[in-house]
């Protein structure tokens, strides 16, 4: 016969602290957006800032091809 006891703790372990933590954030999230609208809006200032961003590109293809295709490609995220 063996005398040994096995103890379980009755406290939440770091796994379930995790999982909960992650179930709050979702939530919140969820809350954040519906609050929002459901959709994020553009804003005027990055369109403008695009527009800006897109006119330099035209200004500098001549002179550096590179440099106005990186400008669209971020111009365009």
């Amino acid at each position: 016969m063996n005398a040994a006891t096995i103890t379980h703790t009755q406290e939440p372990s770091l796994r379930h602290d995790i999982g909960a933590l992650f179930v709050t954030a979702r939530s919140f999230c969820e809350q954040l957006f519906t609050a929002h609208g459901g959709w994020f809006a553009h804003n005027s200032d990055e369109q403008a800032g695009r527009r800006e961003m897109l006119a330099l590109a035209a200004e500098s293809e001549a002179h550096s091809p590179n440099l106005a295709a990186e400008l669209r490609y971020f111009a365009n995220r």
